[in-house]
């Protein structure tokens, strides 16, 4: 089966377009209103990525000024093109760092800077447009990037600009590049490095024509048959290692076609059975959670050898709920990898960051949360990934008595009590595993700071306590998350109808519809959304676990009502097919689960029990093994589940283990119109 047909590359690109209807209507986005997407052409998980460069915030693609809330921002040529860049981050907001390097621009003496594109598409691996006359076609392998253009006249050239970083528009700039040196290595090959984000970067290129170096950091090769080809590898070693993937790399169309069917092996990971709008909408988030993490094996500038190193994980704090238990159930290769470059990393560190990239800053402490990568070896080895459990625990033991977290260990007290939440529930769960394996001694050191949960929490309201700030939100937002003993936590906010009735007065039940917000200048619709305290509706990560805490007060038909809701009125089709930013997967990725009908608790042996919108499934597990999905009754009106088996056991508590499901076998719903 062909499940790249399914796929639009473009999903996600631009300005969202939901229709919320029902309880939808009151949830109040917090962030801006686009995917963030790139459409580059690119591998699963490829080092390189080639996408079309605008400029534009914040992959370099599109018209939109940098944004936090609101519609984005429009500059003036957005929609027209400087030229074609490497690398690419997927989704992300404000990360700071943006990549776009060595920007490839076709064109004639007198083209203009910005062109207008024409005849725009794509395919997964495969970018295609026109600038003027020029027929631009891009495609990558895992290391090398592979341009070609097809000029209308006499008189084309292609320029490479290796003095480029980040984006185009004021406020999209972050750290210039230092150090850069340009060289050709033969008549039709060039080579350049330098310093970008406080990283060496090395270029190869190889050219059809011969290349000329014309100084300011560029080269640039005319044509006279009016083709030229291009073959661009990048890398954080040496020009040696970029010269070597050129090399490797196969032609033009022989990498197009084989890009094409890894993307279709990756996709077929997951087979679905349901209507055609679901499958787009379907495959094309597939797609999108398979970009981030890059691996860049072999390449580490954090420890030193040859073995495995991925990168990208940028957005941890939003990645860590669904898009790395997705891609780590799935995919042996970049789940083991992920594993071990997270231990290598915490050995050579002391700690965990929250994240990394082609970038320094994982060398400062986070301001998002706390522990992040904790979670991810733990899910890790919940699913049976293979990891040394006593190796992983004393890289988790560093990490919480590492000198950043002393805030945590020694006094007690966290800037914000999400993270002091991320510190004691990470605790609470190494412990456990350390109970089960016998490291006594680690989780007598973990098991005092995990009991300090309830310091946080205001016993009269049963939220958490308002005496600090909330990142991207409010107290609403992170009280409701999934707790290593929600026993415990559901009697502390007066038992199981007290906490139903503050979760529905946060997803809005009874109450009254929002204003979302439109002008990113309309301060006021924001500041009054805010003290809504309501759910941000799968426009942000922050709350995304919170409508899966109803399963465990008995109220799982509440969970199926807000997945429904929300699935079929803001996840869409088309660029601005996903409700907020993408953060690498990580809302992608939740479509992906919520069509599925099962929830990842991180870190946790859990999966929780949703509301499936598909048929059938069949997910083909990372161990061979294959989970088969079957939803009896499946249609708009049967959103609640009647029953639910698990390999012919009655799943009573709409929780089945971790380690259970993924031995696979037979989940089957059965699907009513009532509670």
């Amino acid at each position: 089966m062909d499940y790249c047909k399914y796929v639009n590359v473009f999903h996600g690109c631009g300005e969202i377009t939901p229709d919320p209807q029902g309880i939808a209507k009151k949830w109040f986005f917090i962030k801006a209103g686009c995917g963030n997407t790139s459409p580059a052409a690119m591998r699963p998980f490829g080092a390189m990525s080639v996408a079309p460069y605008s400029g534009g915030y914040p992959t370099g693609y599109g018209d939109h000024y940098p944004n936090s809330f609101a519609r984005p921002r429009h500059f003036e040529g957005g929609k027209e093109l400087i030229g074609f860049s490497h690398i690419q981050q997927s989704g992300t907001g404000a990360i700071g760092y943006y990549y776009n390097y060595a920007v490839v621009t076709p064109r004639y003496a007198d083209s203009p800077f910005r062109r207008a594109i024409s005849d725009e598409a794509a395919a997964p691996g495969y970018y295609t447009c026109k600038l003027e006359d020029i027929l631009c076609e891009l495609t990558s392998d895992e290391h090398t990037s592979l341009h070609r253009y097809a000029f209308g006249r006499d008189g084309g050239s292609v320029e490479v600009n290796f003095n480029n970083n980040s984006l185009y528009i004021d406020g999209g700039h972050r750290r210039d590049v230092n150090d850069l040196k340009v060289w050709l290595t033969s008549e039709n090959t060039a080579a350049a490095s330098a310093v970008m984000e406080g990283v060496n970067v090395f270029f190869a290129v190889r050219c059809s024509s011969p290349l000329t170096d014309v100084g300011d950091g560029k080269v640039k090769a005319e044509t006279a048959d009016r083709t030229i080809e291009l073959a661009v590898s990048i890398s954080v070693r040496s020009v040696e290692n970029a010269q070597k993937n050129i090399e490797k790399a196969a032609s033009f169309d022989e990498t197009k076609a084989e890009s094409y069917a890894v993307w279709n092996r990756e996709l077929s990971k997951i087979k679905i059975d349901t209507d055609e709008r679901t499958k787009r909408i379907f495959y094309s988030n597939l797609y999108h959670s398979f970009i981030k993490p890059a691996d860049w094996s072999g390449e580490s500038f954090i420890y030193p050898g040859d073995g495995p190193f991925l990168t990208d994980f940028a957005t941890l704090w939003d990645m860590y709920k669904t898009a790395f238990p997705l891609l780590l159930m799935v995919n042996k290769d970049i789940g083991e990898k992920t594993v071990e470059t997270l231990l290598l990393t915490g050995e050579a560190l002391g700690r965990l960051p929250n994240c990394t990239g082609l970038c320094d800053m994982y060398k400062k402490p986070s301001d998002q949360a706390k522990m992040l990568s904790d979670y991810i070896l733990l899910t890790a080895y919940r699913y049976g990934v293979p990891v040394d459990a006593k190796r992983m625990l004393k890289v988790i033991r560093d990490d919480v008595f590492s000198p950043e977290k002393t805030d945590f260990t020694v006094d007690h007290r966290c800037l914000s009590h999400s993270w002091f939440l991320d510190m004691t529930e990470g605790c609470a769960l190494a412990a456990k595993l350390a109970r089960e394996i016998g490291e006594d001694r680690i989780a007598e050191e973990l098991e005092p700071l995990a009991a300090l949960w309830r310091t946080v929490y205001d016993e009269r309201t049963g939220l958490l306590k308002t005496d600090c700030g909330y990142y991207e939100g409010t107290v609403y937002n992170y009280s409701f998350r999934q707790m290593a003993d929600m026993d415990a936590r559901i009697e502390l906010a007066g038992g199981k109808e007290k906490f139903v009735a503050m979760l529905d007065r946060f997803f809005g039940y009874g109450g009254e519809d929002v204003e979302l917000p439109t002008d990113p200048a309309d301060g006021d619709i924001v500041r009054e959304g805010m003290k809504l305290g309501r759910f941000e509706g799968f426009n942000n990560e922050s709350d995304t676990e919170a409508p899966f805490s109803y399963v465990y007060a008995g109220r799982q038909d509440r969970t199926c009502e807000i997945v429904r809701s929300g699935m079929k009125h803001l996840f869409t089709e088309g660029r601005g097919g996903i409700p907020g930013n993408n953060d690498s997967g990580a809302l992608s990725s939740y479509y992906v689960f919520m069509a599925l009908g099962l929830f990842p608790v991180a870190g946790h042996d859990a999966f929780l029990i949703g509301s499936p919108f598909v048929d059938k499934a069949e997910v083909s597990l990372f161990n061979g093994k294959t989970l088969h999905i079957t939803v009896d009754g499946n249609n708009d009106e049967n959103i609640y589940v009647k029953s639910v088996l698990f390999n012919g056991k009655t799943v009573d508590d709409f929780m089945i283990p971790a380690h259970e499901l993924m031995q696979g076998g037979t989940l089957r719903f059965e699907m009513t119109d009532r509670r």
